[in-house]
């Protein structure tokens, strides 16, 4: 089941943004033309840092928790997951859809949940899949 991106095109999501904001900023303050090789080594930099850091907090993750009864741990993972201010917003072929409500859904994703064969399969971002780990433990 995939629900998002892996690392790779998170990396280079953050890495290319960043990279041009860092050349293009670092042109300007320096009073330099963006052909010059400082500010592209600084934009390298900056793309590299934040592609690294993004790459490995927003990728898409995912986690298996075995169930014997569907009903039970659904009541469960909303509890955890209203206490982190997520709600159920959908259900779609069988996939439970949490977010967060207003402008904060914006900002830390959804949570995807499926269930089967006795296994509910959780995908959503890996900060949030590594609390949800922690709590489902």
């Amino acid at each position: 089941m995939q629900f998002g991106p892996g690392f790779w095109p998170t990396f280079l999501y953050y890495f290319g943004g960043t990279a041009l904001v860092f050349t293009l900023v670092t042109a300007k303050a320096l009073n330099m033309s963006v052909g010059n090789a400082f500010p592209q080594e600084m934009g390298l930099m900056g793309g590299l840092i934040a592609g690294l850091i993004g790459g490995y907090f927003n990728r898409t993750a995912t986690i298996s928790v075995s169930t014997k009864d569907k009903k039970s741990f659904t009541k469960k993972l909303n509890e955890i997951l209203s206490s982190s201010g997520y709600q159920q917003t959908d259900e779609i072929e069988g996939v439970l859809v949490y977010e967060r409500p207003r402008f904060s859904k914006f900002f830390s994703g959804r949570v995807f949940v499926q269930f089967e064969d006795g296994t509910a399969t959780i995908a959503s971002r890996s900060v949030q899949i590594k609390a949800l780990k922690k709590q489902l433990e």
